[in-house]
Parts: C-alpha cells; sequence; structure tokens
C-alpha cells in the first residue's frame, strides 16, 4: 500500500516550485522544466543527461538555491524508478542547506521520509516526520492523515508501541472519510496497549465499515467479554433468562456481553431492549452506548445511532456529539451529522482543530446549500490553512456556483 501512495505523493511533485524570495532565472525556470517534463514522460535517458550536465557543469555551490532545486529533481529521478537508496542522499542534500521555501521543504521532508520507510530506515523516518511536524506547527498547520500513518507505522517497527497508536489514532481521527486498514491498526494496538475503551470505539467503526467481515465481530466480542473460564456460568444466565428469572442488572448486562463474544449480537439487542423496557436495566449512557455497540455488530447502523442519541440525551459532552455525527455523515444522513456537527461545535470540540468545520461543510453540500458549506469550509481554512481537502472543496463548489451564474 505504501509503495503506491509514495509514488502518487511523488507525482504531485512534477511542478517545478520557485520562492519568492529566491527566485531563478527564466533560462533556469525553462531548463529545470524541461527535466520535469523528461521525469513526467519517463525518459529517463534524457533526464538523466540533462540532470548529469547540470550536476557536473553549473551550480555547483551547495549554498545556492538553484542547487536545492537540481539535488531535489535528482532525488525525485531515482524515488519514481523506486530506486529509493540513490534518491535519499539527493533529499537529504536538498533540505541540508534550508535553501528550499517552506512548502518545498517539507514536500522534500516527507519524500525523504518515505525512501527511508521503504529501505526500513524506520528512525530515519520518525526522526525527519517528527522535524516536518515541528517545522508546520510553528506555521499554523497540521501533517497530513497519510503522514501521520507513515510516522505511526515507523514507531511500530521501532517497537515503540504508544507513539504508534498515538499517530495512528490522529490519522483516523483526523481522515475525512474511514479507512478499514488504518482502522485495523488502530484496533489492534489500542487492544495491545490494554486501552480496550478506544478499542471498543475503534471496533464500532470497523463493523460499521465493513460489517460483513465476521473477524471483526469476534475482534470486539473479545474486548467486551474474552475470559472463557466464565463461559459455563454465563451459559446458565441464558437459561435464567430464556426462563425470564433474571431480576440483577448485572446479570442482564453480564449476558448481553456473552451474546457479543459469543458473535451473537441480535440476542444482546435483545437481552438489553427488555432489560430496558421491564426496568431492569437502568437507562444510562453507558447502558445505551453498548446497546448501539451492539446495534452495530448486528448490521443495523440506523438503530445504533438512534442508541447513541439517546445516550446523549441522557449525558451529552462534545465527544458524543461528535461521534453521533461521524456515524451519521458516514451513512450519509445529513440532517443529523450537521446538527450533531453543530451541537459538538457549540460544546466546544477541538480536539482536532478545523476537522468538525470540514465535515460540517461537506454535509451541507451534501443538501446542495453550498452558501452555507462555503461558510464552514471557510473557517476550516482559517483554522488550518494546511486542510487542502477544504481549499479543494471551496474551489468546486464556486466552480458550481459560477457556472449556476452564467
Amino acid at each position: 500500500m505504501f509503495r503506491l501512495l509514495f509514488l502518487i505523493a511523488l507525482l504531485q511533485f512534477h511542478q517545478p516550485v520557485f520562492s519568492t524570495e529566491d527566485t531563478v532565472s527564466q533560462a533556469v525556470a525553462r531548463y529545470l522544466t524541461r527535466i520535469h517534463k523528461y521525469m513526467e514522460d519517463e525518459d529517463w535517458i534524457n533526464a538523466k543527461r540533462e540532470l548529469e550536465v547540470t550536476a557536473r557543469r553549473y551550480f555547483k555551490n551547495e549554498d545556492s538555491y538553484e542547487r536545492a532545486l537540481i539535488n531535489q529533481l535528482y532525488g525525485q529521478f531515482y524515488a519514481l524508478q523506486r530506486d529509493y537508496k540513490n534518491a535519499i542522499p539527493w533529499f537529504e542534500k536538498a533540505i541540508a542547506k534550508g535553501r528550499l521555501p517552506f512548502a518545498a521543504d517539507l514536500q522534500v521532508s516527507y519524500s525523504l521520509a518515505q525512501c527511508y520507510f521503504q529501505t526500513g530506515r524506520y528512525k530515519d523516518v520518525i526522526a525527519t516526520l517528527e522535524n516536518y511536524r515541528d517545522k508546520a506547527s510553528k506555521r499554523g498547520q497540521n501533517m497530513a492523515p497519510i503522514q501521520l500513518m507513515l510516522l505511526g507505522i515507523a514507531y511500530y517497527q521501532e517497537q515503540d508501541t504508544l507513539n504508534a497508536y498515538l499517530n495512528i489514532a490522529e490519522a483516523n481521527a483526523t481522515a475525512t472519510k474511514l479507512n478499514e486498514e488504518w482502522l485495523q491498526y488502530e484496533f489492534a494496538l489500542a487492544v495491545k496497549l490494554e486501552k480496550y475503551d478506544d478499542a471498543v470505539r475503534v471496533g464500532q467503526f470497523l463493523i460499521f465499515v465493513n460489517p460483513e467481515k465476521k473477524s471483526y465481530w469476534k475482534q470486539l466480542s473479545g474486548v467486551y467479554y474474552g475470559s472463557e473460564s466464565e463461559e459455563l456460568s454465563l451459559a446458565g444466565l441464558e437459561l435464567a433468562y430464556e426462563n425470564e428469572v433474571l431480576d440483577k442488572e448485572k446479570d442482564y448486562i453480564d449476558l448481553a456481553r456473552y451474546f457479543m463474544y459469543k458473535e451473537l449480537p441480535i440476542k444482546a439487542v435483545d437481552v438489553l431492549n427488555n432489560g430496558i423496557s421491564i426496568e431492569k436495566v437502568k437507562k444510562t449512557r453507558k447502558n445505551y452506548e453498548f446497546l448501539a455497540d451492539a446495534y452495530f455488530l448486528s448490521k443495523e447502523k440506523v438503530q445504533g445511532i438512534d442508541a447513541l442519541i439517546k445516550a446523549e440525551s441522557i449525558e451529552s459532552d462534545a465527544n458524543l456529539s461528535y461521534k453521533i455525527a461521524r456515524f451519521a455523515f458516514e451513512n450519509e444522513d445529513w440532517s443529523k451529522s450537521i446538527n450533531y456537527f453543530k451541537q459538538a461545535k457549540d460544546q466546544g470540540y477541538d480536539k482536532y482543530p478545523g476537522r468538525l468545520e470540514l465535515l460540517l461543510g461537506i454535509s451541507y453540500f451534501e443538501i446542495s446549500q453550498y452558501q452555507q458549506a462555503l461558510v464552514y469550509l471557510n473557517e476550516s481554512l482559517e483554522i488550518d490553512q494546511s486542510t487542502s481537502a477544504a481549499e479543494g472543496w471551496i474551489n468546486y463548489i464556486n466552480d458550481i456556483l459560477g457556472t449556476q451564474n452564467t
């Protein structure tokens, strides 16, 4: 997966980036553009010939802006051919003297990190991307979700499970769409770190994304209840329930967890709903969130969201409102996603600045309320200028509005 994403990311650098502070002559710009064109056409022979001539005869001063651009081109030349080992020293030299403009410096740093990743130099991946994060944060920018994933996996390869989890969790939280593979990483790390509440939350999203995959049922139910030594006693609870003699809330909850563990979420739903209806199970936020989990495992997305709404009506906070909105967003229930994103915003949700506003803007777009969408998308861009997704949506909506006005 990362090899493909790596090449796609590099292809984005094919347009020369020239700083407003360090300009190059028109002749040099044309020359560099010609090399770019050879690389775009995969004409490696001519690209290499031009690069070798330029590197040997001109701009030998490593402190110059032109030399930094040539080093960047050389790195791209090798990386695009998947020769990551030879790309590394050129990318390193491109940023060594700090001559590239800010945006280009970050781009090359990320390319370098990817080359390190492809060659198994995970410590260097971590150092490079942490430096990237430090530089970006000073300009009010955040790392992209794919960059956080790369960093998280590098930490995992270095057996730093906590930092692996933190970065991968942030990648999932800031992505505009749920990514099943990324969620699998986060779930496994949460379980390994014994962060079971977090594992349940991520497991819910996995079931939501792919309810047909039975292994997710087993993984999530195992988090709920994994002690086989108590299985016989819990089977006894099932018999008691069938004979309508259960009378303690704990017994209902334990039996529901047992059914979840046995991959029988529909039975868990029945037990919980029955317990609530006869007032054996209290109407608490925690119990309704558990009921929502059972619904999601039963592939009943709408009922699961409704159970979360009941939980929120009992005890509301920004995180739960955002969670409901995110599930509604994935289920394309735009009115509900708008309602709960706005509620989370009013409650002060600020875990990932600009992300809520981005998703809220997209929700308004989906119901063709373009002006309202622009309000929140522009707000997202103001909060986090690195949110390129917001800029893309803004341009797209402006094109639509321009077409409608002609």
